[in-house]
């Protein structure tokens, strides 16, 4: 056993010669040509320009009091807002203009009526007509534009209506119905609103 490991140390010592030295290889190593002189280089140039950008006097920011880092600035004032004809052409044409109720035809020919102005006074000005009419209101959901009534029939029985209120994008429509998905009768409906038109608030 000592044998054996005495040979292997005798083997790693000469493994260090089996591999040749060359720490003076540099001394050998061949000059190249010179770096370009200062005449030779090329100029730098951006890649992008930045622009020189002047700030006008009446828009710079203005010393207040105070040196070095203890100066104080105050932002300039903003300009008054100055408004075109062109946008006040527009803002005009954007005015919703009131107009009284007409009575118009669904696609089936269903009287409705036909409104235009804010939603707000539309629902106010409808409450108004409907008690102008005389028609007694049970209940109302402005949320949903619905108007509870109650209208009396030929044998004096009172039966259960909707007003209900639908906006459009130009106008808001006014139906007379049975519940929220069924329209009531044509001929009734038409006689409701004719009377509401009548009574429409100025």
């Amino acid at each position: 056993m000592r044998l054996w490991l005495s040979g292997f140390g005798l083997v790693l010592l000469s493994g260090c010669s089996l591999f040749p030295d060359r720490s003076l290889d540099y001394l050998q190593a061949q000059s190249i040509q010179p770096l370009p002189t200062d005449n030779q280089t090329r100029s730098i140039k951006p890649l992008y320009q930045i622009p020189v950008v002047t700030t006008p006097a009446e828009q710079a920011a203005q010393i207040v009091q105070g040196k070095g880092r203890k100066q104080e600035f105050v932002a300039p004032s903003p300009k008054p807002l100055v408004v075109t004809e062109s946008e006040q052409t527009v803002s005009k044409t954007q005015i919703i203009v009131e107009q009284k109720p007409s009575l118009a035809f669904d696609g089936n020919q269903h009287p409705v009526l036909m409104i235009t102005g804010e939603q707000l006074k539309l629902w106010e000005q409808l409450g108004q007509a409907i008690n102008a009419a005389k028609v007694k209101i049970t209940d109302r959901n402005q949320s949903s534009g619905l108007y509870f009534i109650e209208l009396s029939q030929t044998n004096n029985k009172k039966e259960a209506y909707l007003l209900k209120l639908t906006s459009t994008a130009a106008k808001t429509v006014v139906s007379l119905q049975k519940d929220e998905d069924t329209l009531a009768d044509s001929v009734l409906s038409q006689q409701i609103l004719t009377e509401l038109i009548k009574h429409w608030p100025s």
